[in-house]
């Protein structure tokens, strides 16, 4: 299902959607509200968010949120804090949404939604990979507009449910120097006109897309097809080269189901792309296009338990940065991963009244002709091949007296290969980790659970970052009362309870100490 929503993907897609005026209001006409306030020890915290909406009648609705979070400056746990060279949090954001539906059986739908999101992050490094680190830290602010206008239209007849969807993005990335340290010593006049770039990009993306549920005698079909145009404009900066990056994409995912027990997936992605710079020396044009696709089976004995697997190939196009080096441009990134794995649910597994749900996964990718990934010493021996493998374990147990446990980990590993043939450890690879929560359920009131939240130990060429475990304490409190504690929730947690000192690997800072928090929501 991934190649319906890019290119590039590797691992999967998670996908975010705004609920509806509906879904506030529990499907009745009229208003409602529902807030909710947080408070953290550790930083003095303040998060507030305020979700109203107005279903004025069965076919029109409006809904507003305003979100407000305050910061100021946590403590790791030796008590010192994590980044005393930036300024106090303080990132607003707020969504409108509208949803009117009409017409015969209400099979065309109109939606329109803005949202301006604020972000704030002070004293990191220029370069998110952390590679580049002579370019030293900046103060960085993220300024997001975002305009969603859609049509549906879902008649009764399984061939139809299409819907025509138009996106305008606006983004302003706002930097200032903080520190030029200069290892190796870079000029002190281009490390601050770098460091201070400002950038600014709008993306307008346009998708019609159907889906489709029919039947071809033994085979039931779930197909969405669909066609998108991409255009991203960036302002030219110092350290970014304006341009534009234009791409049109054909798609199919296909789910189709054969008796009771297969389930067969192929997809497909066909993606063109034009890159134009408009900046010289960065001022030439390049087209690329590829063809991706994968396969996927799922096999279910009746018992519970069911085998599956997957197959994809998928590719990173060439993107505007990629004109400042002639060599890349040439060349998208190639990738081809692999996963196989089982899955049992039961109701009754040990006792009765309780269910059990485990699922292992393996997995297998490789990254080739790299281009995503570049860091300083690329112009001596860029790297080839980026390949990782391990396996992914989610596990679920619950009893009908109301206690419960979740288990998730990742076991992996990685390599990666220069165009010289060096082949070293992942450089980016993620530590082996597990997170377990224990918990029970009282009288549907009370829920009290215990999290661990551990990460091995892990050495990458000769660096080594220490594992560590954390706990976390949770209860929420739902009174079913009725009067003032109807719709109000109550929550109290204590994150990193020892208050343990330790940075998580692939993080350049310590992680917060012990934290106290408390939430309260309610829905008028």
């Amino acid at each position: 299902g991934s190649f319906e929503y890019g290119s590039g993907v590797v691992g999967g897609v998670v996908r975010l959607e705004t609920i509806d005026p509906e879904d506030v209001t529990g499907g009745e006409t009229g208003l409602a509200l529902r807030q909710t306030v947080e408070f953290q020890t550790n930083g003095n915290g303040v998060t507030t968010s305020t979700i109203g909406a107005w279903q004025v009648n069965e076919d029109l609705g409006f809904m507003f949120n305003y979100v407000d979070r305050s910061l100021g400056f946590p403590e790791d746990g030796n008590g010192d804090v994590i980044n005393p060279g930036r300024d106090r949090i303080d990132d607003p954001s707020w969504l409108i949404k509208g949803k009117y539906r009409f017409g015969d059986d209400k099979a065309h739908s109109l939606e329109a939604s803005f949202q301006e999101t604020q972000s704030s992050q002070f004293d990191v490094p220029y370069d998110s990979f952390g590679n580049l680190t002579f370019f030293g830290n900046v103060d960085r602010e993220i300024e997001s507009k975002t305009t969603i206008l859609s049509y549906g239209y879902n008649p009764l007849n399984d061939l139809v449910d299409l819907s025509l969807q138009y996106s305008h993005v606006d983004e302003v990335i706002t930097q200032a120097a903080v520190s030029c340290p200069g290892s190796p010593p870079a000029p002190t006049s281009i490390c601050s006109d770098l460091l201070d770039a400002d950038h600014e990009y709008e993306t307008t993306t346009l998708t019609l897309k159907n889906t489709a549920f029919f039947q071809t005698g033994a085979l039931v079909h779930d197909l969405t097809t669909g066609i998108e145009y991409i255009n991203r404009e960036r302002v030219n900066a110092f350290a970014a080269p304006g341009g534009e990056d234009e791409r049109w994409a054909f798609f199919a995912v296909n789910e189709i189901d054969i008796g009771e027990a297969w389930t067969v997936t192929p997809a497909i992605r066909y993606e063109s792309s034009t890159v134009k710079g408009d900046t010289a020396p960065n001022d030439g044009t390049f087209s690329e296009d590829a063809l991706m696709g994968g396969l996927s089976l799922r096999y279910a004995f009746g018992n519970g338990f069911a085998v599956f697997g997957s197959a994809a190939y998928t590719e990173v196009m060439p993107i505007i940065d990629d004109l400042e080096f002639p060599g890349r441009v040439t060349r998208s990134e190639k990738s081809r991963s692999y996963e196989v794995g089982f899955s049992y649910e039961r109701r009754g597994a040990l006792r009765a009244g309780d269910q059990l749900a485990l699922k292992v996964n393996y997995f297998d990718s490789e990254l080739w002709d790299v281009n995503s990934f570049v860091d300083a010493t690329a112009a001596q021996n860029p790297l080839e091949e980026i390949r990782t493998e391990g396996v992914e374990i989610e596990a679920s147990y619950a009893m009908e007296n109301g206690f419960y446990i979740d288990l998730n980990a990742t076991l992996a590993e990685g390599e990666e290969v220069t165009q010289a043939g060096l082949v070293s450890d992942w450089r980016n690879q993620a530590a082996d980790n597990l997170r377990l929560t224990v918990g029970k359920v009282f009288n549907d009131i009370y829920d009290l659970s215990w999290e661990v939240v551990s990460a091995d130990a892990i050495t990458v060429n000769g660096v080594r970052d220490a594992g560590y475990t954390a706990h976390n304490l949770r209860a929420t409190i739902a009174p079913k009362g009725k009067g003032v504690w109807e719709n109000t929730e109550f929550r109290v947690g204590i994150d990193n309870v020892f208050d343990e000192q330790f940075t998580p690997n692939l993080a350049t800072r310590p992680a917060v100490g012990r934290n106290f928090k408390f939430t309260l929501a309610k829905t008028f």
